[in-house]
């Protein structure tokens, strides 16, 4: 049975305004809500990270294996929602960082299974796959402008005070857990595949607990490629999840302004998005890829600047872009190397390199170095604090030409 693409559309948007509800600000509410220092924010960002190295390649024996990705979705959903409730209750560091592994532990296979159902349902529009995944990008806008403009309404931060009893962020994680179990139900309306340990004829044919198809996939020399690579960009790109709320916080805007502020790269993302699959097949990979890390570039290097709020939206303003012609073209591309069987494995593994490996190593980083740039009055030097990534993203733009040696359109 054929699932409309507007209904994994609609998937796209609801996974996304999960993310998009705590992912943006969830450095600055462990920050100013909880009080963790740059270490303690990158400890729990990065060990949650690590758990996306552990949970997919469980998710690749079962996905489709012994439960179907569309049910399996679901259930994902649920125990996301349950964990992020608990989570915000916390408000010590260790009971935090345990929450949130747990947490993650639910919810890191919850993207690459969305990626993988889309492909599964639409396996035709592969270089078209930008115009669904774009409803993403709108419900991760969406939560920040229903939060700021709708639950904030006539709030004064200011007038509140400071710390937990003083934000309004906690709201976000409540949105967020709703948002899971919205999220869960929908999951039942897909139609849901037999998984492929499950021959068609009835016989039995027990699943493999070694994904070894996907991680021949995953060995081939333009996959592994494109693994490195994007663990690398994923490793730039949390100083941006773990430094921008705390940045926009420090160099002026209010709490209520952080959100739509970093809102501001998904705008021109809708448009990259639509124009991805043209793009890819007009210049190939390679250039798309490019494109994506000098965005990644100008990005850092305007915060890093710093100078005037112009300067420091338009860095903001390409995020979208950045990450579209990053993140967006390695996942169509991964899927070129694809069989059905193998599809949500290969996803799997790559969250592994990319999410787990890159994001770890990325977000602890980037809170050790966010302490090292902090003075006695707990002001962040984030001129110097910036620099880092941006001298690591160029390193990265000269050497994607190096490792990849085809630039073969995207059909």
């Amino acid at each position: 049975m054929k699932y409309p693409k507007t209904r994994l559309s609609l998937l796209m948007f609801i996974q996304f305004f999960i993310w998009g509800a705590t992912g943006p600000v969830m450095s600055l509410y462990l920050k100013e809500c909880l009080g963790f220092s740059g270490a303690q924010i990158g400890l729990i960002l990065g060990l949650s990270a690590m758990s996306s190295v552990f949970s997919p390649l469980i998710m690749t024996f079962v996905a489709d294996r012994i439960v179907s990705s569309e049910r399996l979705l679901c259930a994902l959903n649920a125990a996301g929602g349950a964990c992020m409730a608990l989570f915000s209750l916390q408000r010590g560091f260790y009971p935090a960082l345990a929450a949130y592994i747990v947490y993650y532990i639910a919810v890191s296979p919850t993207v690459p299974l969305i990626n993988a159902i889309t492909f599964h349902h639409a396996p035709t529009e592969r270089r078209k796959f930008g115009n669904i995944r774009v409803w993403g990008t709108v419900g991760w806008i969406s939560v920040a402008w229903f939060f700021s403009f709708g639950v904030l309404r006539g709030w004064d931060g200011a007038a509140q005070g400071a710390g937990q009893e003083g934000s309004r962020l906690p709201l976000l994680l409540a949105i967020s857990a709703a948002a899971s179990f919205i999220m869960a139900a929908y999951c039942l309306t897909i139609p849901k595949r037999a998984p492929a340990g499950i021959p068609a004829d009835g016989g039995s044919e027990p699943p493999r607990l070694f994904p070894a198809g996907a991680f021949k996939v995953m060995m081939r020399p333009q996959a592994l490629a494109l693994s490195i690579v994007t663990a690398a960009i994923t490793f730039v790109d949390k100083f941006y999840t773990v430094g921008t709320a705390p940045f926009l916080r420090q160099f002026g805007l209010s709490e209520k302004a952080i959100m739509p502020a970093m809102s501001l790269g998904q705008i021109p993302e809708i448009a990259a998005m639509g124009a991805l699959g043209y793009m890819l097949k007009r210049w190939g990979a390679k250039r798309v890829l490019m494109a994506g890390m000098a965005m990644e570039i100008f990005r850092f290097g305007a915060s890093a600047a710093g100078s005037s709020a112009l300067l420091v939206y338009a860095g903001l303003s390409v995020h979208g872009l950045a990450y579209t012609f990053t993140m967006v073209t390695a996942v169509i591309c991964l899927d070129g190397f694809c069989c059905e069987r193998d599809r949500s494995g290969v996803h799997q593994l790559f969250n592994v390199a990319t999410g787990g490996l890159g994001g770890f190593l990325g977000s602890y980083a980037a809170g050790r170095i966010a302490d090292l740039f902090t003075d006695s009055a707990g002001t962040v030097d984030y001129g110097a604090y910036w620099a880092v990534p941006l001298a690591i993203s160029a390193i990265i733009f000269v050497t994607i030409p190096i490792v990849w040696r085809s630039n073969g359109k995207v059909h």
